[in-house]
């Protein structure tokens, strides 16, 4: 846990399908932002487009097209606490000033300094250098982000190469800086859902997935202790 809870910027959890990476960002974000209110909200975004429609297909008002892209963060819920529904009013209900936990587009995040914050991007394989370089320079003082990613799970066939893929570019390139001060990776390699869940992951990875990602994937194995 102590990659997620040290004052380190940065937090980067990789790792196949099902191996609990929004999961555990989430209990511990939840836990450091409403009960020990060590940051003054959490803020969860992913890129709003899915496999083979993007967000100005989906029907109706913002808040409806939205929607679709917190169910991983309202799923987890169920899974974490019998706060769940406590903790769906933080999200759902209040005044901007009085609300905890937030979910905000890539889009609105650019151009701001995030102070105090817990930022949870998901789903970071599916980021170019552009988006990517928009999100990581947003930390303000005393900011936790915390990037989670699964290279067998690139939806854009162009990030599928490594000199595109903004998550490959801003994780290795940390590595070649060595600055270690500034971040953690820590792999996640056990899967928590159903076992067919690793069977599929297994055959995806060995068909879909470049070997520098799953090199950049490795150099978090060292370290397994969150």
């Amino acid at each position: 846990m102590q990659a997620l809870i040290n004052d380190k910027p940065f937090t980067f959890l990789t790792g196949p399908a099902g191996t609990g990476k929004s999961l555990v960002a989430q209990a511990v974000g939840l836990d450091r932002t409403i009960e020990r209110l060590k940051y003054r909200k959490l803020i969860y975004t992913r890129l709003q487009t899915q496999v083979g429609m993007d967000v100005g297909a989906l029907p109706g008002d913002i808040n409806e097209k939205t929607f679709p892209f917190i169910a991983p963060l309202m799923d987890n819920l169920e899974v974490m606490s019998a706060k769940a529904n406590e903790i769906k009013r933080y999200l759902t209900e209040g005044d901007d000033d009085k609300r905890k936990v937030f979910f905000d587009s890539i889009q609105t995040i650019r151009g701001r300094s995030l102070n105090h914050t817990y930022a949870m991007i998901d789903e970071c394989q599916n980021l170019d250098i552009h988006t990517m370089a928009a999100i990581a320079t947003r930390p303000g003082a005393g900011a936790k982000f915390v990037f989670m990613g699964n290279f067998s799970q690139v939806d854009n066939a162009k990030l599928r190469n490594t000199k595109a893929n903004g998550l490959y570019r801003l994780l290795s390139g940390l590595y070649e800086k060595n600055a270690h001060q500034y971040f953690d990776h820590v792999n996640l390699t056990e899967v928590q859902r159903h076992p067919v869940v690793e069977v599929v992951e297994e055959i995806l990875r060995n068909h879909e997935m470049a070997e520098e990602f799953a090199e950049l994937e490795a150099r978090g194995n060292a370290d397994q202790e969150l």
